[in-house]
């Protein structure tokens, strides 16, 4: 499988808007959560180059600066892996269920892949949940310069989250309503959290922007 990152960017563009099924809702979230953390990752590079030339201690931010580029790294193989999976639950569906054998082997591999169609896009939503929270853990430092890259990044994040769980949404339909309720539950949770975050990560970013026009 070619790597989505691996394609030129109007090419993907190109690929999304087509009759491809992928790269699809929660590949695309995945691919948009990664460039949310990659803006943050910048301004706290930045951050972290300014205050070096003004003398002070690098503090907390090179730690700060790995745990990004660690979810960035995730996240950029977790926008491939939703394409795999997606590759596995097709092929699932088009197994021969002619005989009781067959119809076993198929309904097995429709689980699994059903379960890798759900774990996939609430780990996007994770990890972008992680570096949302970041995001809001380095704000105040960072460097009023680079202050709206900040808050570009969350408000990439925020959306990742949604599109990635809408994903999920989707894929709860094979499953009881018994069995729907955990998964339901930690959506409930994530996008809570994941909202919450943003709001004050946007929020104080506007504010320090206006501070500084003032």
């Amino acid at each position: 499988m070619t790597s989505l990152w691996n394609q030129p960017a109007a090419d993907l563009l190109r690929a999304a808007s087509s009759h491809q099924a992928t790269p699809g809702g929660a590949g695309t979230a995945a691919l948009s959560a990664a460039f949310g953390t990659a803006l943050v990752h910048m301004a706290a590079v930045i951050t972290l180059q300014k205050n070096r030339k003004a003398d002070q201690e690098p503090g907390e931010w090179p730690r700060r600066m790995a745990e990004l580029h660690t979810l960035m790294l995730r996240l950029h193989d977790l926008a491939d892996q939703d394409v795999e999976v997606f590759g596995e639950f097709v092929a699932a569906t088009r197994l021969p269920r002619a005989t009781p054998a067959e119809q076993d082997v198929r309904e097995e591999a429709l689980s699994t892949a059903g379960d890798e169609a759900r774990h996939t896009p609430l780990t996007i939503a994770r990890t972008a949940l992680a570096a949302l929270q970041l995001a809001e853990e380095l704000l105040p430092g960072t460097n009023a310069e680079v202050t709206s890259d900040v808050g570009a990044g969350a408000a990439l994040l925020r959306g990742a989250v949604d599109a990635a769980l809408l994903t999920l949404d989707i894929n709860l339909r094979r499953l009881t309503p018994g069995e729907r309720q955990p998964l339901q539950e930690q959506r409930a949770e994530l996008t809570a959290q994941a909202h919450a975050a943003a709001e004050r990560v946007l929020q104080a970013a506007q504010a320090r922007i206006a501070a500084d026009n003032a």
